[in-house]
């Protein structure tokens, strides 16, 4: 062997680590302590599976709570103004009277032409809400949309049927916002005749 040889493998032997005894005991330890943090980690993944099933709980319950109060928001919309017009309708009325009485005088002019004006606006107003009148004359009375304030006993008319409207009745969005008050046709057949 040369002595260039020699020396390299003196240097090669001086330079390369020292081999490490691993006893029995640090392996045990290193066991456990692999043991300990496996558990760690299962534990920290099932808090994590928790909050992510909490996350979702509370998303749904967000969702939830969103679409009820949108679904408030549209129908406090829907009848936020019901109370106000039920108590205008009896100006309506009166509007109505006053237009009827001036036909049935004859009377024209400025002020009748007026009142017309005004009263349909009224009425164009109160479409944009939702508002429409429940027809009544000659349909049949149902409880749901008129009230009888009265009975008539007419052969010309149907039994039920309405003949004469005393105040009207109106509709905001298809629920009845005052009833129609009309006259009823009742045929009494005499039982005895």
């Amino acid at each position: 062997m040369s002595e260039k040889m020699e020396e390299a493998l003196k240097q090669n032997r001086a330079e390369s680590p020292p081999e490490e005894k691993v006893s029995r005991e640090e392996v045990e330890k290193l066991k456990a302590s692999l043991e300990e943090q496996k558990k760690i980690a299962e534990e920290k993944e099932k808090l994590a599976k928790d909050y992510l099933n909490d996350l979702k709980r509370v998303k749904a319950e967000f969702d939830n709570f969103r679409k009820r109060e949108m679904i408030y928001r549209q129908n406090f919309l829907k009848t936020a103004n019901r109370d106000l017009i039920i108590r205008l309708l009896p100006i309506l009325d009166d509007i109505e009277r006053a237009l009827s009485e001036s036909k049935k005088r004859g009377e024209t002019g400025a002020i009748v032409e007026g009142f017309e004006l005004i009263y349909r606006k009224f009425l164009t107003i109160l479409e944009k809400e939702g508002v429409k009148q429940i027809e009544s004359i000659g349909k049949k009375f149902d409880p749901k949309y008129h009230e009888a304030v009265a009975t008539v006993s007419d052969k010309n008319h149907e039994d039920y049927e309405i003949v004469e409207e005393i105040r009207k009745g109106y509709l905001m969005n298809d629920e009845v916002l005052r009833p129609a008050q009309v006259k009823v046709n009742r045929i009494s057949e005499d039982k005895f005749a």
